[in-house]
């Protein structure tokens, strides 16, 4: 049974005013699946007028079902995701684990970055029937389940780098403070710089350093619904230079520096509870 949580809203771009055009909701996997599958989620819109959506990307792999049938397999984006939603549909997708692909995919990750293809140039027609049996599912709890089904079914019993990979990944973003450079992430892998990369790029797809980056801007925009914040203070936190190094980055993937972006999200909140 598909299990609800909380949904993850980091790396949608004003989330409030996202809410307002679109439905969000997010479920967690199911053991053995934990071991791959960061989370489920599902977008579900009715709308009057289109509305363009931005999303600063996850280090990871998204398996996605839409309305129509259509099945898709999007590696890691370098660039932010700009999606138009039009009209009434919905999508369901799987965020994969960063590294947590690797065991479906059939080869290197670093092939699917910046692409998204057909799910079927990966698992022929299997992917078309998974897509059909999921638009035909009588709600998102099945359909949860169904994609759940098709994925433990490819599942390796074995234990694979790339959950050493993933491992490594929480470990590092998790740490207080996070781990912000590329040599750290290296010494708690007991291996070189050279390999570490190497690593990545066949598990993830990506690079390390861009995978701690895009971690410490996902945290920041994490932070934007507090009052107290203190931006210098989370700059020091998160191993920026100074405030003006979080800024700039801050702003090269959200569109505007930390604090307006907050103020406007408050603004937002505090609207809609009128």
């Amino acid at each position: 049974m598909a299990r609800p949580v909380s949904r993850d809203e980091r790396a949608i771009v004003r989330p409030t005013q996202a809410f307002e055009h679109f439905r969000y909701d997010n479920w967690a996997p199911d053991p053995p699946l934990h071991r791959f599958v960061n989370r489920f989620w599902r977008t579900a819109w009715d709308l009057p007028e289109p509305f363009v959506q931005t999303i600063v990307t996850h280090p990871a792999v998204n398996l996605v079902v839409q309305a129509d049938g259509t099945a898709t397999v999007t590696g890691v984006q370098r660039t932010n995701d700009a999606r138009r939603l039009a009209g009434a549909g919905w999508a369901l997708g799987v965020l994969f684990r960063p590294g947590g692909f690797r065991p479906f995919a059939g080869g290197s990750m670093r092939a699917l970055t910046d692409r998204r293809v057909p799910a079927s140039e990966l698992w022929g027609g299997a992917a078309d029937r998974l897509a059909a049996a999921v638009v035909a599912a009588a709600d998102d709890e099945t359909r949860v389940e169904l994609m759940s089904t098709f994925l433990r079914d490819r599942a390796p019993d074995r234990p694979t780098v790339g959950e050493d990979v993933s491992a490594l990944v929480d470990a590092a973003v998790g740490a207080v403070p996070p781990v912000t450079r590329v040599e750290e992430l290296a010494a708690r892998a007991g291996v070189s710089v050279r390999t570490l990369q190497r690593l990545f790029d066949e598990h993830v797809g990506i690079g390390p350093k861009w995978v701690l980056d895009r971690s410490r801007v996902h945290t920041v925009a994490g932070l934007a619904a507090r009052a107290d914040t203190s931006w210098s203070d989370v700059a020091h936190d998160l191993g920026f230079a100074d405030q003006a190094h979080l800024t700039a980055a801050f702003r090269a993937s959200f569109g505007a520096p930390p604090a307006s972006y907050a103020r406007a999200e408050r603004r937002a909140r505090r609207g809609l509870s009128r």
